[in-house]
Formats: C-alpha cells, sequence, structure tokens
C-alpha cells in the first residue's frame, strides 16, 4: 500500500511548484459533514452509508486491542449498532455497485467493480462468522446481534467453518488495503488530500499562468502544477461535472470529466517524463477546449473539489500565446483589445458618449468628492442596449444623492475576455494601465454593473497589483450593482414605490452566482418592488444554466450541438413569466436574442434589474 502511494505522489508531484496550504479543520469537516457529496441525495446517501460503514466499525477495532472491558448491556449495544451499520455499509455498496454497473460510462464499472467486490466480501464474511459463532455459543442476545442471528440459521454451527471465514475476513481486508492505491479505492486518500488542499483564494481568481521566454500555459502534462495533477487523482468519475456543464448538455465535444480523465491518463502513460511536446494537443481537441464558457459549474458541482476549468484554460493559454491560435471569429475583438482598449474597437475618445443623452442628468463628481466610481464597462459604454441600463443606474445614483465619479478616457476593458481566452499578457497589459489610474485618482469603492467586471476588479486585481507593483494598497471594495441597489433600499436612500405587477423571472448570472455566491440580493431587489412575483426557473441558483456568453462567448460561434442561449430561452418559455430579470450584459444580449429566435406568441421581455428598479422609483 505504501509503495503504490509513494508511486502516485512521485507522478502527480512532477508537476510545477504552487503554493498551496492544507486545513485539517476543513478536510475533518468535509468527511463527518459529507456536505458536499450529499448533494445528490440519491448516491450521496449510499456514499454516507459506506464512509461510516467502515469507519466506525475500524474504531471499535481499534478500541478493542486495548485491555479494557465493558459491561453485557453496553456491549450488546455496541453489537446491535454494528450489525446495523454494517447492513448499511453492504445496502450503499450494492447501490453504488449497480449505479456504475447500469452507467454508461464504459470505465465506470472497470474502475469500480474489484474494489466493492471486496468490500462486499469483507462484509459477508463477516456476517457468516458472526453467525457461526452465534450457532456454536448460542442465541441468547439475539437483540444484540439481528443479522447475525438470521445468517446462524443457515450456516453450520462448525468451528472449522468460524475459522475459515474468519481468515477469509481477514485476507480481504488486508488485500483491500494493500491494493487500495491501484483501484478506484485510491481516492479515499487523493481525494481527501484534494480536500485538504482545496482553494483558499477567490474561486473567480483564475491560477497565474505559467509564462516564459519560449513557452506559455500547458502543451504538456508537466505544465500542469502538482495541484493540478492532483485534481486528476482525485477524480471519481461520477459525472456530476458533465450533468451540470451546459457545452455537454447542449451537444459540444466538451465533457470535463473527459479532460481530467485524458490528464489522468497522459500522468501515467508519460509517468512524468516529456514524452511529446504535443501530448496534450494530440489527446485533447481544439473544439473541446473551445466549447467552455468559463461558466465555472464543473468546479461548483465537482464533490472532491476538482477544478477542470483552469486545465482548460492553461491549454487555451498555449494555444493562444505559443501557437497563435484563436478562433477566428475571436480575433477581431482581441485586436480591438490591443489597439483601443475596449472591445468594441471604439477607442477612448468615444467611452463617454454615453452621458451626452439629452434625457441623462449626469456630473462627473470629482474623485476626492466622489462616493463611489461608477464603472461602466465595454458593455455600458459601447453596446447600445446596455447603455440604456447604465443610464438607469445613473438615474437611480441620483434620485439616492450619491457623489459619483468614472475614469472617462482612462478606463480600459478591465481584460476578463482576453484572460478567459487565453491571452495572459494583455490581460495584464489592461490591468496594469486600470490599476495604475485607480491608485492615481485613490480610488477607494467601485460600482460595476457587468458580473465579469466585478469579478476581475474583486478577485483578481489585487494579485495583478501585487504582482505589477511589488506590493498591493488596501484592497478597493468592488460592488456589483444588485448589492448596491439593495443597500440603497434597506437605509431608505430609494424607496421602490411604483408597483410592477408581473411574474419576473431571474437569470442567475454565472460570475455573480457561482463564482462570487451572490444569490439574494437580486432577488431581494426584485421582492423589494410593491406587487411582483418572483418565479424561479428549474435551474437556479447554484445550478444556474449559463446563457453561453462567457469565457469568450459572446465573440465566438457555437459550431456544433444547440445553441446554449436557445436552451435556455425555452427553459424561460416554459416557465411562461411576463418579465425575464437579468443582471449581466452577456445574459441580456443571449437571451434577448435566444427567446426571439423562438419566435413565441407571447412575448417574455429581458430587462436587467437596474432597469426594473430604475421604473419602480
Amino acid at each position: 500500500m505504501l509503495a503504490g502511494i509513494f508511486r502516485h505522489r512521485s507522478v502527480w508531484k512532477a508537476g510545477r511548484e504552487e503554493s498551496r496550504s492544507g486545513s485539517w479543520a476543513g478536510l475533518i469537516k468535509y468527511i463527518f459533514e459529507h456536505g458536499k457529496i450529499l448533494k445528490k441525495r440519491g448516491r450521496g446517501i449510499a456514499h454516507f452509508f459506506v464512509f461510516y460503514g467502515f469507519f466506525l466499525p475500524l474504531v471499535v477495532i481499534i478500541l478493542a486491542q486495548f485491555n479494557f472491558e465493558i459491561g453485557i448491556i453496553p456491549s450488546g449495544i455496541v453489537s446491535l449498532l454494528l450489525d446495523i451499520i454494517g447492513t448499511l455499509f453492504l445496502t450503499g455498496i450494492v447501490i453504488l455497485l449497480i449505479r456504475r454497473i447500469v452507467s454508461q460510462d464504459s470505465e465506470g464499472p472497470l474502475r469500480t467493480i474489484f474494489p466493492m467486490i471486496i468490500l462486499c466480501v469483507i462484509i459477508i464474511t463477516g456476517f457468516l462468522a458472526e453467525g457461526a459463532r452465534l450457532g456454536i455459543s448460542g442465541t441468547e442476545t439475539v437483540w444484540a446481534s439481528p443479522v447475525g442471528w438470521i445468517f446462524s440459521v443457515f450456516v453450520p454451527a462448525s468451528p472449522s467453518f468460524m475459522q475459515i471465514i474468519i481468515r477469509v475476513h481477514f485476507y480481504a481486508v488486508l488485500l483491500f488495503l494493500a491494493l487500495l492505491p491501484f483501484n478506484f479505492a485510491k481516492h479515499i486518500i487523493a481525494s481527501s488530500l484534494n480536500v485538504y488542499f482545496k482553494r483558499k483564494n477567490p474561486r473567480g481568481e483564475l491560477n497565474k499562468a505559467y509564462l516564459t521566454d519560449d513557452s506559455a500555459g500547458a502543451a504538456i502534462v508537466r505544465d500542469f502544477t502538482w495541484k493540478q495533477l492532483l485534481d486528476a487523482e482525485a477524480c471519481v468519475s461520477c459525472g456530476r461535472c458533465e450533468e451540470n456543464c451546459p457545452a455537454f448538455i447542449s451537444g459540444k465535444p466538451l465533457s470535463p470529466r473527459k479532460i481530467i480523465r485524458d490528464i489522468y491518463n497522459l500522468m501515467y502513460l508519460s509517468n512524468g517524463e516529456k514524452i511529446s511536446s504535443n501530448m496534450l494537443e494530440s489527446t485533447i481537441s481544439n473544439d473541446e477546449i473551445w466549447s467552455c464558457t468559463a461558466c465555472m459549474a464543473c468546479v461548483e458541482h465537482c464533490p472532491v473539489y476538482a477544478e477542470p476549468m483552469d486545465k482548460i484554460i492553461d491549454m487555451r493559454r498555449h494555444q493562444v500565446m505559443c501557437k497563435g491560435q484563436l478562433p477566428a471569429e475571436a480575433v477581431p475583438m482581441i485586436r480591438n483589445l490591443e489597439i483601443f482598449g475596449d472591445v468594441q474597437g471604439k477607442g477612448a475618445a468615444h467611452r463617454m458618449d454615453w452621458a451626452m443623452s439629452p434625457d441623462l442628468e449626469f456630473a462627473n463628481a470629482e474623485n476626492a468628492d466622489a462616493d463611489i466610481l461608477l464603472w461602466p464597462g465595454c458593455s455600458g459604454a459601447f453596446h447600445p442596449r446596455y447603455q440604456e441600463v447604465l443610464k438607469a443606474m445613473v438615474k437611480i445614483l441620483n434620485t439616492a444623492r450619491i457623489r459619483f465619479s468614472t475614469l472617462g478616457k482612462d478606463e480600459l476593458c478591465c481584460g476578463d475576455p482576453a484572460r478567459r481566452l487565453g491571452n495572459e499578457s494583455l490581460f495584464l497589459e489592461l490591468a496594469g494601465k486600470n490599476i495604475s489610474s485607480f491608485r492615481k485618482n485613490n480610488i477607494k469603492k467601485i460600482l460595476t454593473l457587468c458580473p465579469h467586471c466585478f469579478n476581475t476588479l474583486k478577485n483578481e486585481y489585487p494579485g495583478v497589483e501585487k504582482e505589477l507593483f511589488n506590493k498591493s494598497k488596501e484592497n478597493i471594495e468592488v460592488v456589483h450593482a444588485s448589492e448596491y441597489i439593495m443597500e440603497l433600499i434597506k437605509v431608505k436612500r430609494i424607496v421602490p414605490k411604483y408597483p410592477l405587477k408581473k411574474n419576473i423571472a431571474f437569470q442567475d448570472p454565472c460570475y455573480l452566482g457561482r463564482v462570487n455566491g451572490i444569490y439574494n440580493e437580486p432577488r431581494e431587489v426584485i421582492s423589494s418592488i410593491p406587487g411582483t412575483a418572483l418565479k424561479e426557473l428549474d435551474h437556479n441558483r447554484e445550478t444556474g444554466f449559463c446563457c453561453g456568453g462567457g469565457g469568450g462567448g459572446m465573440w465566438m460561434h457555437e459550431h456544433s450541438g444547440k445553441r446554449m442561449n436557445v436552451i435556455r430561452a425555452e427553459e424561460v418559455a416554459e416557465a411562461d413569466p411576463e418579465v425575464l430579470c437579468t443582471a449581466c450584459p452577456y445574459c441580456l444580449t443571449m437571451l434577448e436574442d435566444g427567446l426571439s429566435s423562438l419566435e413565441s406568441e407571447k412575448e417574455t421581455k429581458v430587462l436587467d434589474i437596474v432597469e426594473i428598479i430604475a421604473g419602480a422609483i
């Protein structure tokens, strides 16, 4: 067992260095609560039975090695509990085994059937030995060993039989331990280590890019960090990532589980050695890595905290920065970012055109006097539809008498599209210029409308600032419009008084909800409007369905499968709300297009949460 463990360790430790600290408290809480595992009730409960069926008898066995005695009644209670636990353990094993056998995943049964059969042998021989013992010694305390009593009815009351069964039981335990690192049961160790070393920095912060003079990102297995390789080791191939991945659901070639499994297979094919410079590329296709919308559904739902998305981003980094390979549709946008600093290619001279509307009272306060910096983002500054949302936000700030400023012509794209498309150097360039503007203007608090800008400014800029300037100033507070509006409502700076008697469904933006955990505030804002009825879509909160615009999807075509925004639009149409409320420019654009493509007789109006609250005040 130890030899196998150290062999596995040598493989995943061959990856690049990454600084990670562990948490014993987090691991213990995870193991004994089983919270993440129990999110899938059926299989989660089965796993719960198996874990405690393995753990509690182990505790009793360890205690039994010490020289002490307990009374007949307490020992009978312990025996009864062990019978109950053993029965639940066997039930859980059988449920999980059947599930794997009937699974359409071809590797499922191969990886799991052997260790599960050994566990079944261990528990059944334990009951057989107990039945033989009761047959020999009598069954005066049937209540303490009900399962053993059932077995005693049909097993021989033979000391020799009992001795043989005890030895089979014991050697099965030894066999299970000896082979533990060489089969599916190794996840007991690997997954525990992965949980122990799980991410402590914000979920929305991508791993620092691996950049050298002649290489970037991941081209071969050893380009991943040891923690990324441990992710692949820990994967239990449960399929929860696939069940929630919008690309996989829509028929794209991407499967997060396959990505992780391919990396795992390459780890042991190469045994950590540099066999081929294009090993990853020859195994994982471009269609797979460019189908990802970076929505983090796979990260949210993985029960062992594996992160398929960061491996995809690292492979994109290699494609873009070393080979110059980027989907053709996204090239103009990247060129716009390089030349003009915005995704539309309008340039700094036009960044404040939105503020020239005659119906808009806009006075750009001096930064020193401002309460908050309003960050329009590329969508608010240049996209005609989202300019209406930005203007609504200005009206809300004016109503609340909030003094706000903007960076004006000094504002550049936050860099999120570039980073998630793999162009790390361009992201760092844009981020560096924006951070310099923040430092120059002594910015303390930023208000964003776009969740992607929100995530980048809040979670990624502090690390970039530390890297570029060797130190970071006191972290700037970054708030999303939905949070800020709710604060204004709570302190009665604005009062939603005009009713909106409509059924409203809310689209959870990936980078507001899953990535940053903001689920309640948008719903509270909607509910604060008189007459509204909030209607939840089937996929909501943690299970919210991506609109397809993230990860560069706004600028790329979906060449295979069904369009993700159409899938989501069909779910919205089935729920039949009068208004679909969004809180993200990507969601607004993608879902307006998706709903219009359905050509439904009953129209669902798509509005941003800022527009809805502006109308109510």
